[in-house]
């Protein structure tokens, strides 16, 4: 692998970065989530290869994964519960609910 993934792992992460400061969807807000979580693996990978570890970058990357799996199960429970109660998805109007 000669290529330098350095800039994909950049651009993924202001991706994410830019849904998550710009979105007012809670959908739009989990996928850049997504691209934060898919970043980090695609950094944590590429800096295995580079220092010749692939074996421990591959079982961070697994970890990562599994972290970012349960993250979205919990956030897509969350967000149904939201869309239940108040039949839309903006974020303006989770400040209305209390208790």
């Amino acid at each position: 692998m000669s290529e330098n993934l350095l800039p994909y792992v950049f651009v993924l992460f202001g991706l994410g970065l830019f849904c998550l400061l710009t979105q007012r969807n809670l959908i739009k807000l989990l996928v850049g989530l997504e691209l934060l979580g898919k970043a980090t693996t695609l950094a944590i990978v590429w800096s295995g290869v580079l220092r010749n570890t692939p074996d421990y970058a591959q079982s961070l990357a697994l970890m990562v994964i599994a972290i970012e799996v349960m993250v979205v199960a919990i956030f897509l429970a969350l967000i149904n519960a939201f869309h239940q109660k108040s039949q839309n998805l903006d974020t303006d109007d989770l400040r209305r609910l209390k208790g």
